[in-house]
């Protein structure tokens, strides 16, 4: 009787670890169906999304990455993980991502995921920064 106790208990154990080291993971939207948490457009083309998983452990979701910068410069809130969206499909690390400025993004901050890009995230906070400033926004 006690084992198979033990095994229960070991085994939902594990499974609330496994839970939580999956906690930031990225999720996928509902594609043209959620709304971007900073400009309310809903998030549609695969290529330019982004997320946000917040200190709550909510996942908010992007249109845009400038759209994940302005949202970080204009709320207090810190962020668990911020996640930006491959040409190909793949989540990866906003923070490591490479950007290249010039694209055509649904907020046209302009900045497209690309292993070969120039600029990092700093680079897009520094634009998504500038543009809250020029609408007078903190």
């Amino acid at each position: 009787m006690i084992r198979p106790l033990l095994a229960l208990v070991l085994g939902l154990g594990l499974f609330a670890m496994g839970a939580c080291e999956n906690a930031d993971a990225p999720l996928e939207p509902a594609w043209g169906k959620t709304a971007c948490g900073s400009c309310s457009m809903l998030v549609s083309d695969k290529r330019f999304a982004a997320e946000l998983v917040t200190s709550r452990g909510d996942h908010l979701f992007f249109d845009d990455p400038g759209c994940l910068a302005s949202y970080l410069a204009a709320h207090s809130e810190r962020a668990r993980h911020a996640w930006v969206r491959t040409g190909t499909g793949s989540w990866i690390d906003a923070q490591s991502a490479r950007f290249k400025a010039g694209a055509k993004t649904p907020m046209d901050y302009g900045f497209e995921v690309a292993s070969d890009g120039s600029d990092d995230w700093s680079n897009v906070e520094t634009a998504a920064r500038t543009r809250l400033a020029s609408k007078g926004e903190p």
